[in-house]
C-alpha cells in the first residue's frame, strides 16, 4: 500500500501488501514531531482533504472530464500537495482500481483504453507542472544515472513514466530504454554512458526469462562498466517471483531513492 501523510500531504514509502495500490494515511516523523497532538481537529480536517480530493479525481476519471481534473489538480497543489506527490499518490492508486474492475469483468477493454488515454493526459499536465517546479529550482547535474526500462512485452508505458518522473525529482537522472532495443545496441549504450543501475518493470510472470536473459547479458558486461540489475512491479510485489539470477527484487519503489 502506499503511506501517505495526512498532514504535509506527500508520499512516504510503500508497506506491505505492496500489491495493493490503495493508500493508507500516516504522518510523517517530521510532522509527527511538529504537532504534539496529530489527532487535534484542525490536523484531522487537512486529512480529510485528501480524501475528498482523491474521490473528486477518481469521479473526474470515471467520466473522462479533463477539465474538471484539471481543476482538481490545482486544488490539490493549493492544499500544498506537491505534483510528484499527485502522480503517486493519486494517478497510481486510480490506475490500479481501474485495473482491477477490468479483471473482474467490471469494464470493458473500451473503456479501459480510454481511463488509460485520460490518465495520459492528466500525467502530461502533471508533468508541466514538475517541469516548471524544477526549472526554476534545478536539480544539481551530478545525479545519478539509470536506465529504466518495461520488461520485454509490456507495451504499457503510464507506469514507468510516472516512475521516472518522481526519480528525477529526487535528483536522479533517468534515461528511458525501449524494451524491444537490439540487445548489441543496448549494451553498447551501457557502454557509452555507464549508467549506474538498471531497472526494469515487470508486469506478468511471463516476462520472468527474458528479464532473466537481460540481467544475464548486462551481468557478463567488464565490472567497471556494469549496472546493478533491479526489478520490481507487479509479480515482485505480490511475492510471485522470489528470485531472478543476476538481479535484485526490489518489492518497495521508495528503496529507489538512489541519487
Amino acid at each position: 500500500m502506499l503511506k501517505w501523510c495526512s498532514y504535509c500531504q506527500r508520499f512516504m514509502h510503500e508497506i506491505v501488501p505492496y500489491d495493493d495500490f490503495r493508500m493508507t494515511h500516516g504522518f510523517c516523523p517530521a510532522c509527527m514531531s511538529a504537532h504534539e497532538n496529530v489527532f487535534a481537529n484542525h490536523v484531522v480536517e487537512r486529512a480529510q482533504i485528501l480524501r475528498r480530493i482523491f474521490t473528486a479525481l477518481f469521479d473526474a476519471g470515471r467520466h473522462e472530464d479533463f477539465e474538471a481534473a484539471s481543476q482538481i489538480i490545482e486544488t490539490a497543489i493549493a492544499a500544498n500537495c506537491r505534483p510528484v506527490d499527485i502522480l503517486m499518490g493519486m494517478i497510481s492508486p486510480m490506475l490500479y482500481e481501474i485495473g482491477e474492475e477490468w479483471k473482474r469483468g467490471a469494464l470493458s477493454v473500451d473503456a479501459e483504453h480510454r481511463f488509460t488515454d485520460f490518465s495520459e493526459k492528466v500525467v502530461g499536465l502533471v508533468e508541466a507542472r514538475i517541469g516548471s517546479a524544477m526549472a526554476a529550482s534545478p536539480a544539481p547535474s551530478n545525479g545519478t544515472l539509470l536506465f529504466l526500462m518495461n520488461a520485454p512485452g509490456n507495451r504499457h508505458d503510464l507506469a514507468v513514466r510516472i516512475l521516472s518522473i518522481w526519480l528525477e525529482c529526487h535528483g536522479t537522472k533517468v534515461r528511458m530504454v525501449e524494451d524491444d532495443m537490439d540487445r548489441d545496441r543496448f549494451m553498447r549504450s551501457i557502454t557509452a554512458e555507464r549508467p549506474k543501475y538498471l531497472l526494469i518493470s515487470m508486469a506478468v510472470t511471463d516476462q520472468r526469462d527474458a528479464v532473466a536473459g537481460i540481467a544475464r547479458a548486462v551481468e557478463a558486461l567488464p565490472q567497471d562498466i556494469r549496472p546493478k540489475t533491479i526489478v520490481g512491479g507487479y509479480p515482485i510485489k505480490a511475492g510471485l517471483i522470489d528470485s531472478i539470477p543476476d538481479a535484485e527484487l526490489i518489492p518497495d519503489i521508495s528503496a529507489l531513492q538512489i541519487a
